[in-house]
């Protein structure tokens, strides 16, 4: 059996789903009592919006103006080098996915902390400084919105 695709279709059909989904989400998800046309639901409204413009504008030149592959499925597409390919970008999404769910639990220092050394590890960076600069980077982070700028950021059950 053999598939027409490319990766514009498959990301602007997605993520235009994502973004219609998100769309019709915001008003049971934002609640406010302002009465003024711009409020707490403008900014998401917007830019779920603009995601959903441009995955659509995404999809239809994946559609009409870029040469789509052809994937044939047989029992040696595991073996692949396509398939290994695809299958990191998966497990990335779900490692993006993972951190979505931990984060109100565990906190945002803990879990970004955890976040970007499974990126670094998942990379094969060894250089022990790249972990350092990365890990100072969310610290740097979190007293900027934290301290600063008094953004409330998840902390979780175990702080």
């Amino acid at each position: 059996m053999k598939i027409k695709y490319n990766n514009e279709m498959i990301a602007g059909s997605t993520f235009a789903v994502i973004a219609a989904i998100g769309w019709f989400l915001i008003p049971s998800q934002i609640e406010t009592y302002e009465k003024s046309s711009i409020n707490a639901k403008t900014f998401p409204a917007i830019a779920l919006g603009g995601l959903f413009i441009f995955s659509c504008a995404l999809f239809l030149q994946g559609l009409f103006l870029r040469p789509k592959k052809e994937v044939d499925l047989h029992s040696g597409i595991i073996k692949s080098e396509a398939f290994k390919k695809e299958i990191r970008s998966v497990i990335f999404i779900l490692l993006l996915l993972a951190y979505a769910f931990v984060i109100g639990k565990i906190g945002f220092l803990i879990a970004t902390s955890a976040l970007v050394a499974a990126i670094l590890i998942f990379y094969g960076a060894r250089k022990w400084y790249y972990y350092a600069i990365a890990i100072a980077t969310v610290f740097i982070v979190y007293f900027v919105f934290s301290v600063m700028l008094h953004v409330s950021l998840p902390t979780g059950g175990l702080i």
